[in-house]
Formats: structure tokens, C-alpha cells, sequence
């Protein structure tokens, strides 16, 4: 059964702490949290919010710089927090340049990947809009060539929205990649730059409810919402936990 989540950067303009956010998210139809940093709350204070609220730690976006450099002191703070997948929020374009570039990142993200499963978590990777143009002259995307470079030991997070702005289908790489996701990023889009383009659900071009109906066939576990670019997060909070309620539904 999918269960909704939500993105904690879409709060992140709240007038509130972590803890005292996640109190707030307990109050709405979410279940879960997807963390992109824990801010100044100590790993401690977040896992007994959790523990008092009920939600569940979907997941954590966590840059690749800070797997490298901070490894040990990351996978500590989140086994503390007891979530146990970690997210590389993007890679970078550069990473999905060409299919020698994609070979590189899916050797890294592989290894990453390993390195994490040894201590306990599962390893993610989230798209963004750039991995599905196509690589060196040929007709496969970019995303294509680095899922086959990899294998499940690295799951899909897969965002609809990111994918939609790519120029794909998303229910098609949903059905394409099932066995691979488990995390869905439910974001609605419309055309334009990246400081542009994410709206609040049922604004954008995202076909939203073929989305939903993608993401339960794919038997995935959690649909995470996401707007980063929200002025009102308070306001995105209490909209977007009815409608992905309603999504899941309809299904």
C-alpha cells in the first residue's frame, strides 16, 4: 500500500524548528517525512519528535559532497534518527553528460551504494529533468544508460514532475523501473527554469492522477511531495496533504 510522505524542504520557510515542524506535518494526513538536513536539532530531539508524532522517516536527501567528506558522521546521525534510506538529491549535469560520464557516476553511486548497505541503509538516487536527454548523438537518455549500469542495489527515487519537465512519460519510467522504486516524488511542473518551475499540485502539467496510479501498480511504498519553490509553505502543507490524499483515493 502507498503511503503519502512529505519532502521537509517544502517547510523549510516555516517559522518553526524541526521538531516543532514535524509536530505540525503530524497534524495532516502524511505519514511520513523525507529529511533534507536536520538544521540545529541534534539527531536525538528529531527521532523522539518522531517517536511522538508517529511519522515515519521516509527517507533523507543527502548531497554527494557530504558522502564523501562526512560520511561516518551522516550515517550516525541518521541511524540515531532511524532512517535507513539515504537519497543523492542530484548528481550534478555534468554526470550525465555522455555515456563515459554516466559509466563514472553509476561506478561511484555503485560503490556508494555498497558502502551503505554494509552499515545498514538502503542507497536512492533522485532524478532531476537533465538525465533524460539523450547521450552522444544516439536516441537512449541519459537515464536510461545509468540504470543499466546499475542494478537494485541502488533504488529510483523517481520524480514525476522533474521527468514530465524532462520531456518523457513518468508513468512510463514508472512502469519501466517498478522493481527499482520504491520512494515516488509526486511535484507538479510547468515549463520553465529552474527557479520556475514547480507549482502546487493540479497547477502544473504533470498528469497527476495517471501519476498516482503509476506509482501504486509500481507497488512503491511511500509518494513523497515536494515544493521547493512554495512562498506559502504553511499553506502548501495543509493543500497538498488533501490532494495527494485524494490521489490515493482515486486509485
Amino acid at each position: 500500500m502507498v503511503r503519502p510522505a512529505i519532502q521537509l524542504y517544502t517547510l523549510r520557510g516555516l517559522d518553526a524548528s524541526l521538531t516543532e515542524t514535524l509536530h505540525r506535518v503530524a497534524d495532516t494526513a502524511y505519514e511520513g517525512v523525507e529529511f533534507a538536513g536536520l538544521g540545529e536539532q541534534t539527531p536525538e530531539a528529531v527521532a523522539d519528535a518522531l517517536a511522538e508524532t508517529g511519522l515515519e522517516a521516509v527517507g533523507a536527501h543527502v548531497s554527494l559532497e557530504t558522502l564523501r567528506t562526512e560520511y561516518d558522521e551522516t550515517v550516525e546521525a541518521y541511524r540515531t534518527v532511524g532512517c535507513e534510506r539515504i537519497v543523492v538529491p542530484t548528481y550534478g549535469e555534468e554526470g550525465f553528460a555522455s555515456v563515459a560520464a554516466v559509466e563514472a557516476t553509476a561506478e561511484e553511486l555503485s560503490s556508494l551504494a555498497d558502502r551503505l548497505r554494509e552499515d545498514g541503509f538502503e542507497a536512492h538516487y533522485h532524478n532531476h529533468a537533465y538525465e533524460f536527454a539523450a547521450v552522444d548523438g544516439g536516441s537512449e537518455t541519459a537515464y536510461d544508460a545509468f540504470a543499466a549500469r546499475t542494478d537494485d542495489r541502488l533504488g529510483l527515487e523517481f520524480d514525476v514532475g522533474l521527468a514530465r519537465h524532462g520531456g518523457v512519460d513518468p508513468t512510463a519510467y514508472l512502469d519501466r523501473y517498478a522493481d527499482r522504486i520504491s520512494l515516488v516524488h509526486l511535484t507538479d511542473t510547468v515549463p520553465g527554469n529552474d527557479d520556475t518551475l514547480h507549482v502546487e499540485l493540479g497547477e502544473g502539467v504533470v498528469d497527476l492522477p495517471a501519476c498516482a496510479r503509476a506509482a501504486v501498480d509500481a507497488d512503491a511504498a511511500w509518494v513523497v511531495h515536494e515544493n521547493g519553490l512554495t512562498t506559502d509553505p504553511a499553506a502548501t502543507l495543509a493543500s497538498s496533504t488533501d490532494r495527494v490524499a485524494a490521489l490515493l483515493d482515486e486509485t
